[in-house]
């Protein structure tokens, strides 16, 4: 490498010997071995909790052509939201479903290519970060080993699985990807030896940004990050150089909620916290703290029975309850004041530490989300490892003359990394489906109800359903950590329970239950106009399905319902023009042409009603069952 010397902080130059790409091979294909090896299980483990209503039950993915309208619909990511939602996501989402539907194994394989190019430009970040002048060759003739090695703790740690393997959160690492890639761009942007190559690294730079921004929105603190690295590491960490870019770093402070505008109405915080969550937003704020420190004791001892999709965390109620609010507090604060305090002497120790913290700070703020998920670490973690890779280096350099020493070193390193290796890997077996993944995060989190009812949820679709009414059966009695009003969906799924058992009262009784809790929670609305119909309450019937249908007014289900209720009342013409409807909105055609054959027979009309009836034969799926059968289930498999 060779460094110009020029006057002006932001003209560094730099060019690199060619022999250096044949050393990128190694990192390269070794960190496509071992992520291979760890992620070997994971191609065919099942869609989880939001896979649902983000992919697998979201038209809005769901694309049959490449048509502009098609794709352009799929950048508003679920069905029906009015302005684009994470569109990079969403468009990757509608392209696997393009080309394969529903098959997790194609899903899998876009998720591992993305952490491995993550894990490619991280090697490529920190490596070249390492060589840069104002470390002053401390880091220089170690910079490929500690490189990789940080890159292969991060990318190897457990922790990662839920970024990777949990299919939705594609969202989270393909932000992080663009994220990563978008500061190697503005790296060799601000250290280019010409012109040409710096602009066309920032351009690089700027679409990575973008493409970042468009995946999750905790990319908005790229802004701050770049800032910050420039400051920190390329710069210098002087009152001149702070006064000279308090213009620039005002820019990024307000680029972050201006970004933050685009995905957030910042206007529905507190109602948010009222209709959703069981804490307010000064107890999220207070458990925060509490939070980066069990997600900094799990990054360096990740145990499986420490991980889990769904965390029980006691929630902070004040400064002193828990007492260990005011001393994650008080710790995390000295580890920022220790960050700033070396930021001049040790700037790359310095910006790691910071970097973590920073990117924690959206989902760790006063925003009304759930309070733990490991996928959160995917991002602030990438440099987490660079102290940790530095110290073990020297450690090696310092006894590279005692034998012994090296080799426990060494064999300690190397006993981390298969350890590591085998937790993600036994991480990914727990992830297989439904029941093996909610019944490992019973064990380890017993009180929490949308556990419970989850896995009540996979017995249910396994066909086990004396075992998924023992499940709902607690989960009514269970902690609602995440979602205020989440027992809505449990008193639903205990009705499903009783309407198959053939107990219409106590399904009703249920489905009562659930309204008081949410009247707007319209799939009961259904089964409950079927039950009045058994009792051939047609009056109360119909009623009730209109309740339903100005509620849901595109649901198949629900206009099939109110069109053989008008059936039955002895309105076939009614009827029919109900059941068109139904047939507008999609699901299984040979059910309206069913009430299509019965109103016209209904009206003697027999040449017709055997024409309907001929289609409704033809066309009848393979499972025949009703749509409202499956719709209580659906609902249930997301938040």
């Amino acid at each position: 490498m060779r460094i110009k010397s020029h006057d002006s902080d932001f003209a560094l130059s730099m060019t690199w010997k060619r022999g250096d790409i044949r050393r990128y091979a190694f990192p390269f294909v070794s960190l496509f071995v071992l992520l291979l090896a760890v992620y070997a299980n994971s191609f065919n483990c099942s869609w989880h909790f939001d896979d649902y209503i983000n992919i697998v039950e979201n038209p809005g993915v769901q694309i049959k052509t490449l048509s502009w309208q098609e794709i352009g619909r799929s950048l508003y990511g679920i069905a029906g939201s009015a302005r684009w939602q994470r569109p990079v996501s969403y468009f990757t989402f509608a392209m696997n479903y393009y080309f394969d539907g529903l098959n997790v194994f194609w899903y899998h394989v876009v998720n591992f290519f993305i952490h491995y190019i993550t894990s490619v430009f991280l090697f490529l970040f920190i490596y070249n970060t390492l060589k840069l002048p104002i470390l002053e060759g401390r880091y220089e003739r170690h910079a490929y080993s500690i490189a990789l090695l940080a890159a292969l703790f991060w990318a190897i740690n457990p922790v990662e699985v839920m970024a990777v393997t949990y299919i939705v959160q594609r969202m989270a690492s393909m932000a992080a990807m663009f994220y990563i890639m978008a500061m190697y761009f503005y790296l060799k942007g601000r250290t280019g030896d010409k012109t040409w190559k710096s602009v066309v690294f920032f351009i690089l730079a700027a679409f990575s940004a973008l493409l970042s921004l468009g995946s999750k929105e905790n990319a908005a603190m790229l802004p701050v990050s770049l800032f910050l690295f420039d400051l920190f590491l390329i710069q210098g960490v002087t009152i001149e150089h702070i006064r000279k870019n308090w213009t620039v770093c005002l820019f990024a402070l307000v680029l972050v909620p201006a970004i933050g505008l685009m995905y957030y109405d910042f206007s529905s915080i507190i109602g948010d916290y009222d209709q959703f969550r069981p804490f307010t937003m000064w107890e999220r704020v207070l458990t925060q703290p509490r939070v980066i420190l069990f997600y900094i004791s799990l990054l360096l001892y990740p145990l499986t029975s420490r991980m889990m999709l769904i965390h029980d965390v006691e929630i902070s109620k004040s400064l002193f309850d828990p007492w260990t609010t005011f001393a994650a507090g008080i710790v995390l604060l000295l580890i920022l004041v220790v960050a700033v305090l070396i930021s001049r002497k040790r700037p790359l120790i310095s910006y790691c530490i910071i970097f973590f913290f920073l990117n924690h700070l959206i989902e760790g703020s006063f925003i009304s989300l759930g309070l733990v998920y490991e996928h959160r670490n995917y991002l602030p973690a990438m440099l987490f490892f660079v102290p940790l890779s530095i110290l073990i280096v020297y450690a090696l350099s310092y006894f590279e003359k005692r034998k012994r020493m090296i080799v426990v070193l060494s064999s300690a390193t190397v006993a981390i990394i298969i350890i590591m290796g085998v937790t993600g890997y036994i991480y990914n077996d727990i992830l297989k489906d439904e029941i093996s993944l909610w019944s490992d995060n019973i064990e380890k989190a017993p009180r929490l109800h949308h556990v419970r009812q989850n896995l009540g949820v996979a017995y249910f679709v396994d066909g086990r359903l004396s075992e998924a009414f023992v499940e709902l059966t607690k989960a009514l009695g269970s902690l609602s950590a995440a979602h205020i009003k989440a027992k809505v969906k449990t008193h639903g799924l205990l009705g499903e329970y009783y309407i198959l058992n053939g107990n219409d009262e106590k399904a009703m009784t249920h489905y009562m239950q659930a309204l008081k809790i949410d009247p707007y929670f319209s799939p009961v609305y259904n089964r409950m106009a079927e039950i009045k119909v058994r009792k051939n309450q047609l009056a109360d019937a119909e009623g009730i399905i209109r309740i339903g249908i100005a509620m849901a007014p595109h649901s198949y289900a629900f206009h099939l319902t109110l069109a053989r209720i008008l059936l039955k009342q002895g309105r076939p013409d009614a009827a029919n023009k109900v059941a068109q409807k139904a047939l507008m909105l999609g699901g299984d055609s040979s059910k309206p042409y069913g009430v299509f054959a019965e109103a016209f027979k209904m009206k003697r009309d027999h040449r017709m009603a055997d024409h309907f009836y001929k289609l409704a034969n033809r066309l009848q799926a393979p499972d025949s069952s009703c749509e409202s059968d499956k719709q209580l289930l659906t609902l249930h498999k997301g938040p």
